[in-house]
């Protein structure tokens, strides 16, 4: 029995799955050519496999069949295409200008597309390789071809047998994001006396990038089995826990007041260490839920309900002291202890989904579905300031180049130098740097192993067996560890070509046009359109403050008509949250490119503390949202909502119009100001929670100025400079 659990685990583990394909997939064209005794076919198949794998996206069974369709006829112009022209060198190099440009263009009509554009590309290469050594113009495109189609009809099999497992792991991923956030979330009640919370915000950032990356992820896999949104039959119930997570991740990003302050007046009781319980014991759920969903068992969620009787006696018994210093605070943790009282409640719900599905139960579909709406997108990038039309002029002018090394030196092998331009130039600096670290060691790995194991292992079928495992090893690690990849490709190149009796001869090779490979992209994205961080931070900071002012817009209209999660709302919801995340990743991106390219980066981490903060406020709102019904309280509400627009919407214009002075004396209301810090007994519980919420933005706009001025002078100093 608890083999057959440990099997399961296994089974519904994403990895694991994969690379039992792979294996399947790769025993499939090994075992065939190797009993056949076809050693000169097993190149091209396998590298037909491998382009197909990587081309592929997750869709429908449907969907499946149009991306393969059109997968393999991109792969056959190519494929095709390299044949035609490889003896014309001039032709060859206009074609491969063009085409690459073409393909990573592609790309603008949505990830599907920059997929098969990707594998397009790359089947190219693939095709390289080998003509040299081709008899005719169908023979290597077939065999290239054909290992894609066999690829494809095993992923189509084991896809028809288990077609909700990525929707499953997709919804697993969401909730092991939301426990690494509560736990980070956690760690702010720990009392420390003098507390910085800046260090605590950052990761809590950077957590939240990662959550909302996994929503995303999530949210596609789901529109992918969806009709423009809309969602029928086996995938609903699992939309529906998606619905439940996105509420629970808004509940967990809220803020409701300085937690240096409560620190500061309850660091001897143990009422926030109860706290700091509670949110630990709803990670666990989370991580318990998660597995769950990825089995597809049922989850009994009841470990929380003595934690949560504990932490509000522990309140009771602090309002009991009548203590007038804290009177204000104890408010605080009221709306705390409610707040996380109603993520238990989500969490218990799980395995009835149906009890909180929003009023539009429809997700934002953002797919192109018509040739005129892709045509449209195409042409909306088609321009310099594109970040897709700048890679896909750098991407093509590095693979150019790259052929004319090739040419201009008479190197025999040396399309590997293009196989790695493909692989490891990013459409910016600092991710091209991490593929380009984790090409080279993981290339120089591969030899170092690889060679000593040639010389070792003499038995064909023994190095079928690495062939096969290496592949598979490849896969596994893609994602994960693209270093560990590169090695355990190299390993499959040099025993794939070692059954052409050429294994030893590849290894220099494969060595130097890797380096050279990776010069070109290095060289291409640093002075081919270069996109350095520091040059578009501003606009990155403005969008950030945009979708938050847009955010805060939706939340309160609904304090007059009630809460209603509407799509629209949703959306701007996800779009505070994307444009938080972009913000953390274009700092952290900033900060691995040379260092004359850095500017402003304590401001930066600064006003991404704030703007976290900010999105932190604004989301415990939308936890919150209540009618109010006093007509007097809505309209301070309304007056102050209408002034902290302004100062968002000038903020905007002064980031993004790189404004250094700004003056706000005409939208500041010291009135408005004065009774957002009033405290009256007659207002409402959630009155009284928004106006403080209000007040708490407001309080901020004077740093968000002054840093945005700072980062503007900054970034335009710094800009001048260069």
């Amino acid at each position: 029995m608890h083999f057959l659990s440990q099997l399961r685990n296994y089974w519904t583990n994403k990895t694991f799955n994969y690379s039992l394909l792979i294996l399947t997939t790769l025993l499939g064209v090994v075992i065939p050519t190797w009993y056949y005794q076809l050693d000169s076919l097993i190149i091209p198949l396998i590298l037909g496999v491998m382009a197909a794998a990587l081309a592929e996206s997750d869709d429908s069974f449907t969907g499946r069949i149009k991306s393969v369709t059109l997968t393999l006829i991109c792969f056959a112009v190519a494929s095709f295409s390299i044949e035609l022209l490889f003896n014309q060198p001039i032709l060859f190099a206009i074609g491969l200008f063009l085409s690459a440009f073409g393909f990573i263009m592609l790309g603008s009509i949505g990830p599907r597309y920059a997929s098969i554009a990707f594998g397009s590309l790359l089947i190219a290469i693939y095709t390289m390789l080998g003509a040299h050594e081709s008899t005719n113009l169908w023979f290597q495109p077939l065999l290239l071809l054909t290992g894609a189609v066999w690829y494809y009809t095993m992923s189509m099999i084991w896809h028809m047998f288990w077609p909700m497992q990525p929707v499953q792991q997709g919804l697993s991923n969401v909730f092991v994001a939301l426990a690494n956030y509560l736990d980070a979330k956690s760690e702010l009640f720990y009392p420390v006396v003098d507390l910085n919370p800046q260090p605590y915000r950052i990761r809590e950032a950077n957590l939240n990038a990662a959550t909302v990356s996994a929503l995303n992820q999530c949210k596609s896999t789901l529109l992918s089995r969806s009709k423009r949104g809309h969602i029928d039959g086996a995938s609903d119930r699992f939309l529906n826990i998606y619905f439940m997570a996105q509420d629970i991740h808004e509940r967990v990003s809220s803020s409701h007041y300085r937690y240096q302050e409560l620190a500061e007046h309850f660091g001897r009781s143990d009422v926030l260490f109860r706290f700091k319980h509670l949110l630990e014991v709803q990670s666990k759920a989370c991580r318990e839920i998660a597995n769950a969903i990825r089995l597809g068992n049922n989850y009994q969620y009841d470990d929380s309900i003595m934690a949560l009787d504990e932490l509000q006696s522990a309140i009771v018994f602090l309002q009991e002291q009548n203590n007038p210093k804290w009177r204000l605070l104890l408010l605080q943790l009221n709306y705390l202890f409610n707040n996380l009282a109603t993520v238990d409640k989500q969490l218990s719900n799980i395995n009835n989904p149906d009890a909180n599905r929003p009023e539009e139960g429809v997700l934002d579909d953002t797919n192109a579905h018509t040739p005129k709406v892709m045509w449209r997108r195409i042409k909306a990038n088609l321009h310099t300031d594109s970040m897709l039309f700048r890679h896909a002029v750098r991407m093509s002018l590095a693979l150019t180049l790259g052929y004319g090394i090739i040419q201009l030196f008479d190197i025999e092998r040396g399309y590997w130098i293009l196989l790695t331009t493909l692989f490891v130039c990013q459409p910016n600096y600092s991710a091209t740097k991490q593929k380009l670290v984790a090409r080279i060691a993981g290339t120089f790995a591969g030899l170092l192993v690889g060679a000593p194991l040639l010389a070792l292992i003499s038995s064909t079928e023994v190095q079928l067996l690495v062939i096969v495992l290496s592949g598979v090893a490849f896969f596994a690690f893609r994602i994960a560890n693209y270093g560990y990849a590169t090695g355990f490709i190299t390993l499959l190149v040099l025993f794939c070509f070692n059954q052409l009796g050429e294994g030893f001869a590849v290894v220099l090779p494969r060595l130097g046009d890797t380096l050279v490979g990776c010069a070109l992209a290095v060289a291409a994205v640093t002075f081919v359109f270069p996109d350095w961080q520091s040059k578009r931070l501003h606009k990155v900071m403005a969008e950030a403050i945009q979708a938050n002012k847009d955010y805060l817009a939706q939340i309160i209209g609904q304090y007059r008509i009630g809460k209603h999660d509407s799509l629209a709302y949703r959306i701007a919801r996800r779009s505070a949250h994307n444009q938080d995340a972009s913000l953390s990743s274009a700092i952290s991106a900033m900060l691995v490119e040379p260092g004359k390219y850095h500017s402003a980066v304590d401001e930066s981490f600064r006003l991404l503390t704030l703007n976290h903060a900010l999105l932190s406020y604004i989301s415990a709102m939308g936890a919150h949202r209540q009618v109010i019904d006093n007509d007097s309280t809505h309209q301070l509400v309304l007056q102050s909502h209408r002034i902290i627009h302004r100062h968002l919407e000038m903020l905007y214009n002064q980031l993004n119009d790189r404004c250094v002075e700004c003056d706000t004396s005409e939208i500041d209301d010291p009135a408005i100001e004065a009774r957002l810090a009033e405290w009256r007994d007659e207002d409402d519980s959630s009155a009284r929670f928004v106006l403080q919420q209000l007040y708490l933005i407001y309080r901020m706009l004077p740093e968000l100025h002054s840093l945005a001025s700072k980062c503007v002078a900054r970034i335009t100093t710094s800009s001048s400079k260069k």
